[in-house]
């Protein structure tokens, strides 16, 4: 029997943002509780206004990240507009960035095997991805835990 997924609320006053994870250029990346569900998840917080008019792009983005369904793919709970941003609900890494585990634990690298692990699970997320007709634009890995990790892919 499958598990039905839970729905996530799609207003701006059911989350509350904490701190800062990420940023780049045209969007900032926020821990945060969904109250209702009481659950940490990350929220993605794009300036509209810096998109550099590329909505359509933005547009495609968000609907490739809600639709796709692989275990190795950081997959999008919902998305929203609040203001001039718009909100793009997923689930928090608390592991970090693979860069940053490397940084912090690994300084002079990870060896071989952690590497062949890694890539060989990328690879497995880049296979369903174009498999799929999505191409994409960069990859970011992500400790889900201790033993896992999963990938966030941007698209054009």
């Amino acid at each position: 029997m499958e598990i039905p997924k839970q729905k996530f609320p799609v207003s701006a006053e059911d989350y509350k943002l904490y701190e800062e994870v990420g940023e780049g250029v045209s969007a900032s990346v926020y821990r945060a509780l969904c109250i209702p569900l009481n659950k940490i998840v990350a929220i993605k917080a794009l300036d509209l206004e810096k998109c550099n008019n590329d909505l359509d792009g933005i547009r495609r983005e968000v609907q490739t990240m809600s639709l796709i369904d692989h275990p190795n793919l950081l997959q999008a709970y919902c998305s929203f507009t609040t203001g001039q941003h718009l909100w793009v609900v997923m689930p928090y890494m608390a592991g970090g960035s693979c860069l940053h585990i490397m940084k912090t634990s690994y300084p002079e690298g990870f060896e071989e095997p952690v590497i062949a692990t890694v890539l060989r699970e990328v690879l497995k997320g880049l296979v369903y991805l174009h498999a799929h007709g999505h191409i994409h634009r960069d990859v970011k890995v992500f400790a889900l835990g201790s033993s896992r990790m999963i990938y966030y892919m941007s698209f054009p």
